[in-house]
């Protein structure tokens, strides 16, 4: 949020004062893999990045190439194809993250962009890559907290974003069907969807690997347990006096004594 400093690691990277870092550091990150990899196209490296961290559904599924359902995000076709995404993903991503903050962003986009790649899965010899899935998703989300808000569709026509979604997922749906052009619609249906269901049913709001929120609730429940047993041991004095005790339940509220 704006009146909120970073801390951690995102205070360290790039970009850290800005309201909405993350969009930045992803647009970033995307027009240096697409520098990168227009310079060494024609080379034997390029060739090895193409095989490497573009989607291949077969090699995901026949060789474990499960990692390409994150790289494939940041490589594109071309400029129209990378120019195109990138924009949507600043004019929509900026406020998405200033509203739920750079978390909860990350997931969003993120897990709609995995998503995505996984309903591409039935195009087993497709070779799919972009960030569209993934922003598709942000898009999703854009459309649910700013219903209301005019855009201009594909830069010409005036529309409320609740319109231009049902539109674009209309457009998927009929190119999935119809398997027209060289797009991965499925990607596309994949990305709005998951973006859609995460931001109506507040599932961005749960953290991927919660390891402070499992130690707490580890400690809790080892707390739960220690008392438990010291109820127990003081019903067996109550019952059987002190020296009913025996070696490990003088030992433990000894602990139990000290830790307080």
């Amino acid at each position: 949020m704006y009146g909120q400093r970073p801390t951690g690691l995102s205070a360290k990277l790039p970009f850290a004062d800005s309201p909405y870092p993350w969009t930045l550091r992803i647009v970033v990150m995307n027009l240096i893999v697409f520098a990168i990899t227009f310079l060494l196209q024609k080379s034997v490296i390029g060739a090895w990045l193409h095989l490497l961290f573009w989607l291949q559904p077969i090699r995901v599924l026949t060789q474990g190439m499960v990692w390409q359902l994150l790289t494939y995000m940041f490589f594109h076709a071309g400029l129209m194809h990378i120019g195109f995404n990138m924009f949507l993903l600043w004019m929509m991503g900026r406020e998405v993250e200033v509203t739920l903050g750079g978390a909860a962003f990350l997931r969003l986009y993120f897990i709609s962009g995995i998503v995505a790649g996984l309903f591409s899965m039935p195009m087993l010899n497709a070779h799919i890559l972009g960030a569209s899935g993934a922003v598709l998703g942000i898009l999703a989300a854009y459309g649910s907290l700013f219903p209301d808000r005019i855009i201009l569709a594909f830069m010409i026509i005036p529309m409320k974003v609740k319109h231009f979604i049902w539109l674009v997922a209309a457009m998927d749906l009929y190119g999935a069907i119809a398997g027209t052009g060289n797009i991965a619609h499925l990607a596309h249906i994949g990305g709005l969807i998951t973006g859609l269901l995460m931001i109506r049913r507040g599932w961005y709001r749960k953290p991927i690997f919660d390891l402070e929120g499992r130690k707490r609730r580890r400690d809790l429940n080892r707390m739960k347990e220690d008392r438990e047993r010291v109820n127990q041991i003081l019903d067996k004095v109550s019952r059987d006096g002190i020296g009913a005790l025996d070696k490990s339940e003088r030992e433990f509220l000894e602990r139990m004594r000290n830790a307080r």
